[in-house]
């Protein structure tokens, strides 16, 4: 998790403590994980909600994100980028974590809640 230094891109502010993956090396999460794009997103921001503390959760990415429910993508919104983002407070601390290591937003919103669920894991 990094605090709020962000690089920001064409397509999203990206924090500094998580490198980028290089397009080329971007593939399919091999384990096929079974949930559809909103599930993935959905369990981000219920990670989030278990966390004490924590404010402010915004989900990013680099596709279009619904004008009533803004930290979901559109279902068939396309992204130049894959790379999915959550900024929030933490105890009054800006906080962001990120994954663009998979090719599909969705293989990210679902890693990146595994991380999230790690992190929580490991601090308890």
């Amino acid at each position: 998790m990094s605090d709020e230094n962000t690089e920001v891109t064409d397509h999203i502010a990206w924090p500094n403590s998580f490198p980028r993956t290089p397009p080329a090396e971007r593939t399919s999460y091999p384990g096929g994980f079974q949930v559809t794009r909103s599930e993935a997103f959905q369990n981000v921001l219920e990670e989030l909600a278990t966390w004490d503390g924590i404010t402010d959760v915004q989900l990013k990415s680099g596709a279009e994100h619904q004008t009533r429910n803004p930290n979901k993508p559109y279902a068939n919104a396309s992204a130049e980028d894959p790379g999915v983002v959550a900024y929030f407070t933490k105890d009054g601390e800006q906080m962001a974590a990120a994954c663009d290591r998979w090719d599909n937003l969705r293989d990210n919103a679902q890693d990146l809640y595994h991380f999230l669920h790690e992190t929580r894991m490991q601090e308890q």
